[in-house]
């Protein structure tokens, strides 16, 4: 199935591993331009295995034929918690498109609080920090191929992939770039409105207890390097969210779509692909 879906959208694709999923993103992938792919590639169902741990799903995307040692800029890309393609599918035929010009990326499967609802408590500041845990170790299991350039290294992330984005960019230096669209500014705001409904000193407690790993505190450290992308009709994130992180990371790029909404559109995709290019030195 996958592979009719590529080639309906221009792709050759060689499928390597066994593809588990069902549906890989149809909708998405209709939508985006067949034009820019000219290369095959190949899309591997993976595990990141930790130690001590549970695997993390992961598509492995990467370009076809041989790859040489240290060649290949590297992605990792963090999904969104939206209506359609809620998981790992969701820069699928993104991360094709970026393979045909020499990227490898890893789109690994988000838990917290994709598939582990809030609960209100301390529990949740943990949680954070062990998906925070996971994300690094796929970004570790990506450097670790031994045809990644580990100086050409970048994450993107949407929505809550944004904002564990966010953590991870500013703590690891081996991220070298970074593409952050629609975050929230803390972790508290959407878990209180969309599960919680604390209100008051309660949903105030609650909010503080991250405040040590708040998104919008962790931009700063790659300039020029990032790029924000921001909805001009998005609900769930307002012009004072988009002004806390302009505060925090004054000297990052900043792209606004005022019709698109929270999901963003093919405009802002192209967007982010010629920042990733410049940034990475992929073919174009």
């Amino acid at each position: 199935m996958v592979l009719n879906l590529i080639r309906r959208v221009g792709l050759a694709v060689a499928l390597a591993g066994t593809l588990a999923t069902a549906a890989v993103a149809p909708a998405q992938a209709a939508a985006r331009p067949a034009t820019r792919v000219s290369a095959p590639v190949i899309i591997q169902d993976v595990l990141v295995t930790i130690p001590g741990h549970p695997a993390v799903r992961a598509y492995l995307v990467r370009p076809g034929g041989h790859l040489r040692q240290h060649r290949h800029a590297g992605i990792l890309f963090l999904h969104w918690l939206g209506q359609i393609h809620s998981d790992r599918t969701e820069f699928l035929a993104e991360a094709a498109e970026l393979a045909s010009q020499g990227a490898v990326s890893l789109l690994p499967e988000g838990k917290f609080p994709w598939q582990v609802a809030p609960a209100g408590k301390w529990r949740d500041v943990t949680y954070v920090e062990a998906q925070l845990f996971y994300f690094r170790h796929a970004l570790t299991w990506l450097i670790n191929r031994q045809y990644v350039d580990p100086g050409r290294v970048a994450v993107v992330g949407h929505d809550y992939g944004a904002m564990y984005g966010a953590l991870l960019a500013s703590s690891d230096h081996r991220v070298h770039a970074a593409v952050l669209a629609t975050p929230d500014a803390t972790w508290g705001h959407w878990f209180v409105k969309y599960w919680l409904g604390y209100t008051g000193q309660r949903a105030a407690h609650y909010e503080g207890l991250f405040d040590k790993a708040q998104p919008v505190d962790h931009v700063s450290r790659l300039g020029i390097h990032e790029l924000f992308q921001w909805a001009g009709k998005d609900i769930y994130v307002g012009a004072s969210v988009r002004r806390q992180f302009a505060r925090h990371a004054p000297r990052a790029r900043v792209d606004f779509y005022a019709g698109s909404d929270h999901q963003l559109t093919d405009a802002a995709m192209a967007d982010r692909d010629a920042f990733l290019t410049r940034q990475l030195g992929l073919k174009g």
